[in-house]
């Protein structure tokens, strides 16, 4: 299971590559929810970008990286931008790996099967 916190736009990008891996995914809204549901359900993997309401994506994934409960949980971070800056943070707060817009098939493939135990 995957949960993901994106923008509609982004989502509506990602989300046929999550179909036809045939994943099941959950949507958020927010970092708060995010951060509570990961505790929950420890997913498989996680799927967020910088701009989340109430926690933004960095503080997200520092709580979770910083918590030995969902330490271990892969968190795939989306770089809106080609910023040096926003790839730098997206590392330094524990994000696993990053995906850049525009957003490539191939590339999220990739990442789904690294991260995903099938």
């Amino acid at each position: 299971m995957i949960l993901v916190a994106l923008s509609e736009g982004i989502f509506e990008k990602i989300k046929p590559f999550l179909e036809k891996f045939k994943v099941k995914y959950e949507k958020v809204e927010t970092g708060e929810e995010l951060l509570e549901k990961a505790k929950k359900s420890k997913p498989e993997l996680v799927i967020l970008e910088k701009d989340l309401p109430l926690f933004d994506g960095f503080a997200v994934t520092l709580l979770l990286k910083s918590n030995p409960k969902t330490k271990e949980i892969p968190i795939l971070a989306v770089c809106k931008c080609d910023y040096q800056e926003e790839e730098i943070k997206a590392r330094d707060s524990g994000a696993d790996d990053i995906i850049h817009c525009p957003i490539k098939e191939e590339e999220v493939v990739r990442y789904l099967e690294r991260y995903l135990k099938k």
